[in-house]
């Protein structure tokens, strides 16, 4: 068995595949293996693929046929990787030399189900290095015990997957393996809630050595249609899972400290989607948040600032408005 897996889904990144594998050439051992998916690129990508992953030591290539999202994209790279551990790299970040080396090593040390990292944000020629949320580092710790305050910035509103690494049997034995496959955009936010909710133990550490490019604009994030709004339906999932929870009244505040913050956010560049999908946002946001249980509706909203509290009982009032005519 290898000792570590990386999963890098690739989809329409010509531009920037090639930092992106010759940073896997560069951190390659006999016990690691690079499980590289082609999501059925059509710009070029493949092409790529095709003459420089042979050259990589532990490299395979995988191909979809046809078009199939992140979630199975990634999920395929999962069940055809055979690491104990196993992480995740977009096809148009990279890694700095000898990065995963030390990423297992911490790894192989804590014992934990899953280890959280930092990164480094990549604007241009600019680079930032961010740090974990709040949290002791390098030592064992318990994953609902690091879900709040719910006002402030925790490792659950710090979804991205390639900031970390995964134990494949504990991950599996909690069911929490995979991600939900109809989840277009914000399956990482319900993948860290599962990982949060189920496993018995994490770490944090302040390595950084993934390269993550912000403002692509073939990033998911930058594209404003229907799938935007998969981070409601993430949501509600997430809600089912806390009403089967011990803790799951309690955490439950996060949880819609955080939707409503996305909302918001959403609400806030409805301009720049297409009439169709922001029509969808109106309805879907304001009919999620009134399915939600109430109480918690209210409590959160009662922490919140004034301009998006406004905002948010102004979507619920139209929406009450509109059905009732």
């Amino acid at each position: 068995m290898a000792t570590l897996s990386v999963i890098v889904a690739m989809c329409n990144v010509r531009e920037y595949c090639r930092t992106t594998l010759k940073s896997l050439a560069l951190n390659a051992r006999e016990d690691f293996e690079f499980i590289i998916v082609d999501d059925a690129s059509v710009d070029g990508t493949s092409e790529i693929l095709r003459e420089m992953v042979p050259r990589i030591p532990g490299a395979v290539l995988i191909r979809n046929e046809r078009n199939m999202g992140i979630s199975a994209t990634r999920n395929i790279g999962v069940s055809a990787s055979r690491g104990r551990f196993f992480t995740f790299l977009d096809g148009d970040d990279w890694y700095a030399p000898g990065y995963l080396a030390q990423l297992v090593g911490w790894m192989s040390q804590s014992g934990v189900d899953f280890l959280r990292t930092g990164h480094v944000r990549v604007y241009g020629k600019k680079r930032k290095v961010v740090l974990p949320p709040l949290a002791p580092r390098a030592l064992p710790l318990n994953p609902l015990d690091y879900m709040g305050p719910v006002d402030a910035s925790t490792l659950i509103d710090y979804p991205l997957v390639w900031a970390g690494i995964y134990d494949r049997e504990r991950l599996r034995e909690v069911g929490a393996l995979f991600f939900d496959e109809d989840l277009r955009t914000a399956e990482d936010r319900r993948w860290f809630y599962q990982l949060h909710l189920r496993a018995r133990s994490f770490g944090v550490v302040d390595l950084h050595g993934v390269f993550y490019r912000r403002d692509v604009s073939t990033s998911l994030t930058k594209i404003p249609d229907e799938r935007q709004l998969d981070f409601l339906p993430a949501f509600q999932r997430v809600f089912e899972e806390l009403a089967a929870h011990p803790r799951g009244y309690e955490i439950s505040f996060k949880a819609m400290r955080s939707l409503c913050a996305l909302v918001v956010i959403h609400l806030d560049r409805a301009d720049t989607y297409d009439e169709h999908t922001r029509g969808l946002l109106l309805e879907r946001s304001a009919q999620t948040l009134m399915d939600l249980p109430p109480d918690i509706l209210e409590g959160t909203l009662a922490g919140m600032d004034s301009a998006r509290v406004n905002k948010i009982r102004g979507l619920m009032s139209r929406h009450e408005g509109a059905a009732a005519r």
